[in-house]
């Protein structure tokens, strides 16, 4: 029995061909180890590089909304929808189909943060899964973005009209100098910057989504050549809070000769009645308020504030002098402006409070034309902030040594001699407008295996 059994173990020993048989099998273990290893790893290379190119889209889309205005909330929203529209479930991943972001296991994370004018979002995602070979260890993919949104040339005038026929226009012979800054045009529309006439027209350059039509020899730019079909620059102001109209004030004993309704036995809000024998250089002076409406006749002093007019319509007459120093306008509920050429006014905006920097606004669904013209010795500082009306049509005053006004509105007309300061940072509680910069964007590429 013994001798049988040694029999057998020394033909087993002596087969050749069972002996290779063994020795292959044995060398295909490590062999087929190393292949498994290989194609998990290409396909996690395959799924990173799926993964952040999905995530640059959402890391750019972030930067986007949050510097156009949008809560942080709001925009890691679209950044999710962005990435989520980009990248397809992960063939590796077992279950059923994909259903957004919890069926990926996870959401993008994005922070945000602001420096200057540069809106920064960083987006990150992570996804763990099982390879499919010899039980190798989970891999995890982790992916990061960094997009950047490039503030643009600072710009005077914005107009946001998306499809109007000559959005900004010089008309007649108009004088404008915004060497300082630049004329930005939203429309998309053959004419979206127009220059005719004998009008003049210097920039640092103009910038439209449509495209320019101006005479070339009317046309001075410090830019080699003007912009046009750009990205539309949004409304930079979008979501700023409104104030709300209160009681209306009384202008009653202010003067008829002063203000409209200014008859009547009243104290001119609080003022004093204005004296029957008026002297020399007598000025009524007004508290800030809601006014229904509000009609300057004549030499008015408007103590710093904010003027709510409501409903009814802001008026400078061709003889009044207004002044104001920290004063803002606010055009509520379908409220006119009209300052007439012939008036004189000399007018600050706030330096302080929610709407610094601002000397005229309208809300959002004031769609009247606003004209504001003064004479030679007139002077506006601040932003005129009238994003729905239908056309502002403005002449400043050329005579001096600039204006530190910007204008955003949905069509823009300049009629007449117009010098914009660039450096305004006081006058504009350094509140800038800036076209629409381009965007930067870097990523980590490596698979994180774990």
């Amino acid at each position: 029995m013994w001798d049988s059994v040694k029999e057998h173990r020394k033909r087993l020993v002596e087969d050749e061909s069972g002996n290779f048989a063994v020795m292959t099998a044995l060398a295909m273990v490590p062999l087929l180890a190393a292949a498994s290893i290989a194609l998990n790893l290409a396909n996690a290379v395959t799924e990173a590089t799926k993964m952040q190119d999905a995530l640059d889209s959402a890391a750019i889309s972030a930067a986007r909304a949050y510097g156009e205005g949008e809560s942080a909330d709001e925009a890691t929203k679209l950044a999710n929808g962005a990435f989520f529209s980009n990248f397809e479930r992960p063939s590796i991943l077992d279950g059923g189909e994909p259903n957004g972001s919890e069926a990926m296991g996870s959401a993008v994370q994005v922070a945000f943060s602001k420096i200057g004018q540069e809106t920064v979002a960083e987006a990150t995602y992570a996804l763990e899964y099982d390879p499919f070979f010899w039980s190798l260890d989970k891999y995890t993919i982790s992916r990061a973005s960094v997009a950047a949104r490039m503030p643009g040339k600072e710009t005077c005038i914005l107009a946001l009209h998306p499809t109007a026929n000559r959005a900004f226009e010089v008309t007649g012979s108009a004088e404008v100098d915004t060497s300082g800054c630049t004329i930005t045009s939203n429309s998309t529309d053959a004419q979206s910057i127009y220059l005719g006439g004998t009008g003049t027209l210097k920039s640092e350059c103009l910038y439209a989504s449509g495209k320019i039509s101006a005479t070339l020899a009317n046309l001075t730019l410090a830019c080699e050549n003007p912009l046009e079909n750009v990205p539309p620059t949004p409304d930079p102001f979008k979501y700023k809070t409104m104030p709300i109209s209160g009681p209306w004030v009384s202008l009653s004993g202010c003067g008829q000769n002063f203000v409209g309704s200014g008859g009547g036995n009243g104290d001119c809000n609080g003022t004093g009645k204005t004296p029957n024998k008026v002297p020399d250089g007598y000025a009524v002076s007004l508290k800030p308020g809601t006014y229904g409406s509000l009609e300057i006749k004549g030499r008015v002093h408007l103590q710093p504030g904010d003027y709510i007019i409501d409903g009814g319509s802001l008026k400078f007459a061709s003889q009044s002098i207004v002044t104001g120093d920290q004063v803002t306008f606010f055009l509520l509920n379908g409220a006119q402006i009209d300052i007439h050429g012939g008036a004189t006014f000399e007018i600050t905006a706030s330096t302080s409070g929610t709407w610094a920097g601002f000397s005229i606004v309208a809300d959002r669904k004031n769609a009247s034309t606003a004209i504001i013209n003064g004479n030679s010795s007139s002077a506006l500082r601040g932003i005129i902030y009238m994003p729905f009306a239908k056309e502002i049509q403005y002449s400043g005053n050329g005579s001096t040594s600039g204006e530190c006004v910007r204008i955003i509105a949905q069509e823009i007309t300049m009629i007449g001699n117009s010098k914009f300061k660039l450096d305004c940072k006081v006058d504009l509680a350094d509140n800038k407008v800036t076209t629409q910069g381009p965007f930067e964007s870097s990523g980590d590429a490596i698979p994180t295996c774990g």
